[in-house]
This record gives structure tokens, sequence and C-alpha cells, in this order.
């Protein structure tokens, strides 16, 4: 018992670890950070610019492109290989050194490198997607808040050396780390789950399923990051203002890491994830609200803010897509590819609409703020009405009232869970209780999708047992599959 205690403890290191690392690259050196060796890229706006903006475009477009060949041909393993990510990370130096030779010029030296980077690191993101939600939730939430830990920390120590010294550190030992650890976390950690053995195009109904559980928490990500592309123009036009957000957003993600980390069993077991997201969106509201209230001190410390906090959301991102993807067995990628795909295409739009706006119409600052907040409001009323459709969803009748005449036989049509509801007498609530148990689901997701406590769920599951006469979930299952036959 104890070995394997040792054994998974060291699966979960080995995977943060290897994440980790994969963050640090992405932030020090693969992310804008290399322009610093191209001469003349610091001092060009137009060059920065160029080259953002095709890496955050590539980015999202590699990932809805590794999730449509998860959904097509799912069994495909040598495009999510981390090599293949590797391969695309390492031609960024030949590129720099065709340049500084003078076989290509700035603009195009930059678009190679940022196409190379932004499609490398979405391949990369889903290989290690796939090893996270190998993991029980639970242990992902675990592995991913460590992982974002270990690369503020990183950060942190590697950004006090001079810039140039930074690049060349990373390129010559923090990017052949990071290859060895993923390499390494692929053959120890294991990336095989027997729920994602499928293959999405003949299970339409697990993707619809997959994607029902998704939007609210894709909603709430997806604007806050096309808020975060909004305040990121103030960044671009200035370098300064860049790498001092970058430095602030480590402190920030690297608290928050610690403090997730020793809070996580509590937020798993009686907070939830849907509810997790709920608190944050009122936070992020708020500090959008002050940013054009407030003098330049403040304003600069809650624009630190809402990049800790996207950073924050981004890692329970992560969670969230493992967590679908063993819920529904639809494969991690597919469901990793479309979410993240998403988000940080809002987070393209809302860069683009700010740096239009404040180029052609010049309204500053507190203007994208306005149109932040007009995306805040459409968010709120998206999310209130799901609120209110899971509201009206249950059957009319009272909850402790049984959910049909128990004396009437059931529909030969019926599923087996409608034929245990009238054989046995469960009320309405029960047979809902009874539906997502047949499906898989654990209580701290009932307690979440019915919007009731982790209490009320046990208690409905006794009554459930109780009723049938079964004493455990596998009886339930095995009564639901002879009623079935």
């Amino acid at each position: 018992m104890m070995q394997s205690a040792t054994s998974d403890a060291a699966r979960l290191a080995v995977a943060a670890g290897s994440y980790g690392l994969f963050l640090a690259c992405t932030s020090i050196v693969l992310w804008g950070g290399y322009t610093v060796l191209l001469p003349g890229s610091a001092a060009s706006y137009d060059a920065r610019a160029v080259e953002y903006f095709v890496r955050c475009g590539a980015f999202p477009l590699s990932l809805f492109a590794a999730a449509a060949v998860a959904y097509r041909r799912p069994k495909s393993a040598v495009w999510r290989h981390p090599l293949v990510a590797l391969s695309l990370f390492l031609m960024v130096p030949a590129i720099v050194g065709a340049h500084m030779a003078g076989l290509i010029g700035l603009h195009g030296a930059l678009v190679l490198c940022a196409a190379c980077l932004g499609c490398g690191s979405g391949f990369m993101f889903c290989f290690l997607q796939e090893m996270v939600a190998s993991l029980k939730v639970y242990d992902a939430g675990i592995v991913v808040f460590a992982a974002a830990g270990i690369s503020a920390a990183v950060c942190i120590a590697i950004g006090q050396l001079p810039r140039a010294t930074m690049m060349w550190l990373g390129f010559l030992v923090l990017v052949p780390a990071m290859a060895a650890a993923v390499l390494g976390a692929r053959r120890f950690v294991g990336q095989v789950h027997p729920a994602f053995d499928t293959i999405p195009a003949q299970q339409v109904d697990r993707c619809r399923r997959a994607a029902r559980e998704s939007w609210p928490s894709l909603i709430c990500i997806a604007f806050s990051a096309f808020v975060v592309g909004l305040i990121r123009v103030e960044a671009i036009n200035n370098a300064e203002v860049s790498q001092a957000f970058d430095n602030a957003n480590m402190v920030g993600l690297l608290i928050t890491s610690v403090v997730l980390l020793a809070t996580w069993k509590t937020v798993y077991e009686r907070v939830g994830l849907a509810r997790l997201y709920q608190i944050v969106f009122p936070l992020t509201a708020t500090i959008y609200l002050l940013l054009p209230l407030l003098d330049s001190t403040f304003h600069q410390w809650l624009v630190l803010l809402v990049f800790a906090v996207f950073s924050v959301t981004s890692s329970l991102m992560v969670v969230s897509c493992s967590r679908v993807a063993r819920n529904q067995c639809v494969q991690p990628v597919l469901v990793y590819g479309v979410f993240a795909g998403t988000v940080y295409a809002a987070m393209e739009l809302g860069l683009l609409l700010g740096c239009i706006l404040d180029n052609t119409a010049g309204i500053g600052f507190a203007g994208l703020s306005v149109v932040a907040l007009v995306a805040i409001y459409c968010m709120s009323m998206m999310m209130n009405a799901k609120r209110q459709q899971g509201v009206t969803a249950p059957a009319p009748s009272p909850e402790d009232a049984p959910a049909e005449d128990a004396s009437q036989p059931a529909a030969p049509s019926a599923s087996p869970c409608d034929q245990v509801v009238v054989q046995y007498g469960l009320s309405a609530r029960e047979a809902d209780v009874l539906g997502l148990l047949a499906r898989g689901r654990d209580a701290a997701y009932i307690a979440e999708e019915l919007v009731i406590s982790k209490n009320t769920v046990r208690t409905h599951m006794k009554n459930i047992f109780a009723k049938t006469g079964v004493h455990s979930r596998q009886e339930l299952i095995d009564l639901l599959e002879t009623v079935e036959r």
C-alpha cells in the first residue's frame, strides 16, 4: 500500500515537473522572449505586432487542428508526439541564424518563428492535456497548480538576469531540460485511459453532452480572455510595460498556485469547479469596472491582478477539460482543443479589436474598458440564462413526490432508469440522481449538476439503495443492466 502511494506521488511529481518546465519555457523563451536575439525587432513596433498576432493566431489554430484530428482519427499517435512540438521549437534557432546571415528578412523571420512557436505550443499543450486527463480529477488539479507554481518560480529566478543572458540560458539549458522531462513523463506517467479509447465521430451524443457540460465555463474564461486581450494592447506598445506585466504576473501566479494547492481539497469537495468560476467572474468584473476610475498606481495593480486571475482560470480550464473528458468518455484532446482554442481565439479577437480602436478611433483605455464591460454584461446574461434553465429543468412535481405512479407498468420503450424509477417508486430528485449515477458521475459532479449539497446527494443515494434493495453502486448498475435485458 505504501509502495503504491509512493509510486502515485512520483507520477504526480514527474507530471508536474514536466508541465511546469514547459510553462516556464513558454513564458521565458518561446512566447516572444527570443525576439531580443533578432537585431532590430525590439525597436520596431510593426515587427513586434506582426510577431505577436501571428503567434497568438497560430496557437488557437493548432488547438482546433488537434481537436479535428482527435475527432476523426483519435488513434493516430504521431501528430501528438512531443517530438513534433520540440522539432518546431528547434526550428526557431535555425530561422534566427538564417536571418542573421542575411537569408531572411526581419518580418519573414518573425512570422516563421511565431508560426513555429504557436503551433508547437498548441501541440505540446494537447499532449500534456492528454497526460493530465489520464489522472483522477483531484490529482489533475494538484499537477496543474504545482506546475503553475514551478513555472512561476523558474521565471522569477531566471528573470533577474539580463535579457540576452536569460534567452541563451533558456535555449541552452531550459529547453533541453524541458524536452528530457516531457519525454520522461511520457514513459513514466502514461497517458492511456480506457475511457478515451473511443472514436468521437461515432459517439456524437457524447460530444454533445461534453459541449453542454463545458459551455458555461467556456463562456466565463473566453470573455475573460477577450478582456485580457483588450488590456494587452497597452503592453504591445511598450516593451517595458510588457515585461513589467509578465514579472508581476509570475509573482501573482506563484502566490495563487500556493493558495490553490493548500485549499484544493476543500475547493474540490465543498466548492466545486462550476461554483469557483461563479466566484471568479464577479471578482474580475469588479476589477474591470474599477480600471478606468482609479489613478495610475492603483490602475497598474489592478491590471496585474487581472492577469493573475486569468492565469488561475487558465489552470482551472485544464482541470475542467480533464473532468469533462472523463465524465463523458471523450478524447481529452478533442475537449481541450475546442475549449482552449476558443478561449485563446477570444483573446486574439480582443487584441485585434483593441488595436483597431486604439489606432483608428483613439478611444484610449477608458473606452476599451467600456467595451470590456459590455462583454461582461453579455456574459452575465448568458450565465444567468444557464442558471434559469437549470432551475426550470426539473419536473414540476415536488421533490418528495413519486416521479410516476408505481402501480402503472413501465412502457416497453422506457429506459432502464425510467423502469427502475417506476418499479421502485423513486422520487423525481432521486430519479435525477439515479440517471447521473448510471452515467458514472461522482457525488461532487452530481451536486454541481443538480445545484444541491454533497450531503443531500448522499442522502438521495441512501434512499435509492434502500428502495431498490442494493448496497453499492456496482449492485445498482447490475440492477439497471438486468432491467435492460
